[in-house]
């Protein structure tokens, strides 16, 4: 049943985008220049965490910005999550991110995080990753390795992205990975979790973006004992300028 949803709910957003189109009758939409800012906001059906359930009917929030001025361009932001069922409390995130060299046609790219919890008043935590995409040509894929300084565990993951055209301005995005704790939500390392997820980027403007999802999350040796199989999905709308 869960996969008989999972399969109706993606269709539902194909013909709901592709009927926007037709009614509209508008030429491609043509992206303007951004000035390297983007506000975001969204709900999540679950906020799962390296793969784990963090608490149910999340809204969320964010600001992204691109320091283009510095020798090397830097991205930071703020994120903040406030699910309103379930055991967890709301999270901020202050980021801020580096691209590094190109290392043998992969991109680089390093991230400091510190994960904060304003209703507790304390339980703050900080994270350093370190993250490498590339464009397989069918596929684009991505792997990332990360350290969290206080409980000194690590995490890993690594995906495969695929993008198909609907129309001039809607995409399907079949994405697909698994990750790897070492300490994390268990003693010892093993497989933490596998995922799927459909999203359905629709461009309402040059600078826009409506993107509903659907996923399904398959605990694995790590986290199977705390944490069980998941069909979750969520939207979210993004602004750049």
């Amino acid at each position: 049943m869960k996969i008989k949803a999972l399969v109706a709910a993606i269709g539902a957003f194909a013909v709901v985008a592709n009927a926007g189109d037709h009614v509209d009758a508008k030429a491609p939409i043509v992206a303007e220049e951004s000035l390297g800012a983007t506000i975001s906001t969204g709900y999540m059906t679950n906020y799962l965490f390296y793969g784990v359930d963090f608490g149910e009917n999340a809204i969320w929030t964010g600001i992204d910005y691109t320091i283009t001025e510095l020798p090397i361009p830097v991205s930071v932001g703020v994120w903040y999550i406030n699910p309103t069922s379930g055991s967890q409390n709301d999270e901020l995130d202050l980021y801020a991110s580096v691209a590094g060299p190109s290392i043998a046609g992969f991109d680089t790219s390093i991230t400091a995080t510190a994960f904060l919890y304003p209703e507790l008043g304390s339980g703050e935590t900080y994270e350093i990753a370190a993250g490498v995409t590339r464009s397989l040509g069918i596929v684009d894929m991505s792997a990332s390795a990360h350290y969290d300084l206080e409980l000194e565990a690590w995490y890993f993951d690594t995906g495969v992205e695929k993008s198909f055209g609907i129309s001039d301005n809607t995409d399907l995005v079949i994405s697909a990975g698994v990750g790897y704790s070492i300490d994390y939500f268990s003693q010892g390392g093993g497989l933490n979790h596998a995922y799927v997820q459909a999203s359905l980027p629709i461009a309402l403007s040059s600078n826009v973006t409506l993107s509903p999802y659907i996923g399904g999350l398959f605990a694995l040796d790590a986290i199977d004992s705390i944490q069980d199989d998941i069909v979750h999905g969520g939207v979210s709308l993004s602004v750049e300028f």
